[in-house]
């Protein structure tokens, strides 16, 4: 049966060791001048816009094009603090937090995210194409839908970019570990993979997929 797609973005599940993840996540600033909303699940990277708080700042990976040539990678976001809760001071602003709506950062405002940094993490998503088992321990790009279609229900729109074949490429932002072992999981296309980040601002610069 083919696999039913339905992306996401990036979900942590565990760590390269084998020990599950457990939530850990840093805090990190929106700027008001990133135009790109930011979605739980996305990939980000440190901003080239300057952090106007106590936590550095950081902007979605997205691309003019489906690929995206992302350069170093940051994590993915697992949390998005609400907007009238202000964690440098410590306080809620004025105004009541609505609870029926899909909770993600909208564009050009000013918002703080939670964020999986860690440089080991393993992370599950989406691939767009077939990936084969001999696909395993290869490098990998990023892709993404334009990021206005998921405002209704706050998804990521992010997936792995397998269309352009996975290849040794140490360039590439993502190396393969693994085809998810799931009953509604199956070799072939939109399969569920897992993946680390291959270049990683704190950590590696890339190496050889093999």
């Amino acid at each position: 049966m083919a696999n039913t797609s339905r992306i996401n973005g990036f979900k942590p599940v565990k760590h390269l060791n084998g020990s599950p993840y457990n939530g850990q996540a840093n805090l990190y600033e929106v700027p008001s001048t990133e135009a790109v909303p930011v979605f739980v699940g996305d990939l980000v990277k440190l901003s080239d816009q300057a952090a106007t708080s106590l936590y550095p700042a950081v902007e979605a990976v997205v691309g003019a094009s489906a690929q995206i040539a992302a350069g170093p990678i940051l994590g993915a976001v697992v949390g998005i603090v609400n907007s009238k809760f202000d964690p440098v001071a410590g306080a809620l602003s004025s105004g009541s937090i609505s609870l029926d709506t899909p909770v993600y950062r909208p564009a050009s405002t000013k918002q703080f995210v939670l964020v999986c940094d860690n440089t080991d993490v393993v992370y599950e998503a989406e691939a767009d194409a077939s990936v084969a088992a001999t696909s395993i321990g290869l490098n990998v790009g990023v892709g993404a839908s334009a990021h206005t279609n998921p405002l209704l229900t706050g998804a990521s729109p992010m997936y792995v970019y397998s269309t352009t074949a996975p290849d040794t490429t140490s360039t590439r932002p993502l190396q393969i570990l693994g085809i998810v072992n799931r009953p509604d999981n199956e070799i072939g296309t939109n399969s569920k993979v897992l993946v680390r980040i291959n270049v990683q601002s704190y950590g590696s610069v890339g190496v050889a997929g093999v």
